[in-house]
């Protein structure tokens, strides 16, 4: 997806994906219009499972399943294969 340097766009930063089910839960507080993801989880060396920045739309973001946590915190879980590779023009 491209994106103009001047385009707001909510950053995300997830901390792990669900390994086992090939999912990032986002929090619904957290989804705006436009949304940079980043996945910070690293091999044992360092270096980034998923080194590049995504791009998901928030309409589309919340047409996934959802998990209510025990906290009342609704999650979307995305799947990892549908995220866009961000770009800036």
């Amino acid at each position: 997806m491209k994106l103009s340097r001047t385009t707001p766009c909510s950053l995300i930063k997830i901390k792990s994906p669900r390994w086992k089910q090939r999912v990032i839960g986002i929090a619904s507080f957290r989804i705006r219009q436009h949304n940079a993801i980043q996945i910070e989880a690293r091999d044992k060396d360092g270096f980034k499972y998923y080194p590049e920045t995504y791009y998901m739309s928030g309409s589309k973001i919340m047409t996934y399943k959802t998990q209510e946590l025990p906290s009342g915190v609704k999650l979307y879980l995305v799947p990892i294969k549908d995220l866009e590779v961000l770009e800036h023009e």
